[in-house]
């Protein structure tokens, strides 16, 4: 992307951002790919961006392996970590970082982001590679005093019985919070499942994320798309006139028939980008998850009731929230067989 398109883009939905009141802020994504091979561009942005003095509140997000961060990059992103963030993608152990991504836990600046950015999750991608090592990799790196996010691939085809072996992680990851309860739980573990209070949603969940309403991305050329799973280098071709029929507005137009009647549908995690991409449908869900969605809401709506208990007497409006909607969701999937979905 050239420096201009960049500056244009920025410029424009700053302008865009003043007539939605409703917004607090804006998040520029800057992704690849690898976002540190363009430093440069990157570096050139943030300052043009800074020196606007834009009265709307903003932040740039930048998700990297951490291999290219040498001490000049650091140093940069230190004097205008006000405005800029880090996001380490980080698997684990050795083993599973050279697995997943090609590169070496040891070598990454794990503490350089840890220490600029305390409240910041590493964020752990879990494949079927390494599904069997979840909990071990999770709590190798929580031992080290690290924040850790960590969620199943998505695309990744999971096959019967990855389910159990999901559970059975999620159950040690569980454990070890609940004995170490100075320890923040990753998101996956604090989960609000208000879609299961909320009697106006009926039997339908809410759209699972941004795309196309309140996110977008744009292509090296400025043009815009509904997400980053649109852009042409995904399907290697150009899906216009495809994008034209698509509309993410209605999120009853994004669930498939033969889902409108699944039990775990409003617990149910979905990307249309990779609908369109694997299946040609941006509503057709992947529905090898299904049972890992499941498997999920069980372990965590149990967690959740005993890490809010322990602390019933100190629970804020959200955390009771968090445990009505835990106690909803155990009372409705705890004992459901994966067979029945």
């Amino acid at each position: 992307m050239s420096f201009d398109t960049a500056c244009s883009i920025v410029r424009q939905e700053m302008e865009d951002l003043r007539f939605h009141p409703e917004t607090d802020y804006i998040k520029f994504d800057l992704f690849g790919g690898e976002p540190l091979l363009e430093f440069a561009l990157l570096r050139e942005l943030v300052e043009w961006t800074i020196a606007q003095n834009y009265p709307e509140n903003y932040y740039f997000s930048v998700t990297t392996n951490g291999t290219l961060l040498s001490d000049d990059k650091k140093e940069w992103f230190i004097q205008h970590k006000n405005f800029i963030e880090l996001i380490l993608s980080v698997d684990g152990k050795e083993d599973t970082q050279a697995g997943n991504r090609g590169c070496h836990t040891g070598e990454l600046p794990i503490d350089f982001v840890a220490h600029n950015w305390p409240e910041q999750y590493l964020k752990m991608t879990v494949s079927d590679y390494s599904l069997p090592h979840f909990a071990e990799n999770m709590i190798y790196l929580l031992e080290k005093g690290y924040r850790v996010s960590g969620a199943l691939a998505v695309g990744n085809p999971w096959k019967q019985g990855d389910e159990v072996i999901y559970k059975q992680e999620l159950e040690k990851i569980a454990d070890y919070y609940l004995s170490h309860p100075n320890i923040m739980p990753a998101p996956i573990f604090y989960r609000l499942y208000g879609e299961l209070l909320d009697e106006h949603l009926g039997k339908l969940p809410l759209k699972n994320c941004g795309t196309g309403t309140t996110m977008c991305a744009y292509d090296i050329d400025g043009k815009k798309y509904p997400c980053h799973m649109f852009v042409p280098l995904v399907h290697g071709k150009d899906i216009t006139e495809d994008l034209k029929t698509m509309d993410f507005n209605n999120h009853v137009k994004l669930i498939p028939p033969e889902c409108m009647e699944c039990k775990i549908l409003k617990i149910c995690r979905t990307c249309y980008g990779f609908n369109y991409n694997y299946r040609g449908d941006i509503s057709k869900r992947d529905k090898t998850a299904c049972r890992m969605f499941l498997a999920e809401a069980k372990v965590v709506s149990a967690f959740l009731i005993k890490y809010l208990m322990q602390r019933k007497e100190k629970l804020d409006g959200e955390q009771i929230l968090m445990l009505k909607g835990a106690l909803k969701c155990y009372e409705m999937f705890h004992d459901m067989p994966y067979e029945t979905i």
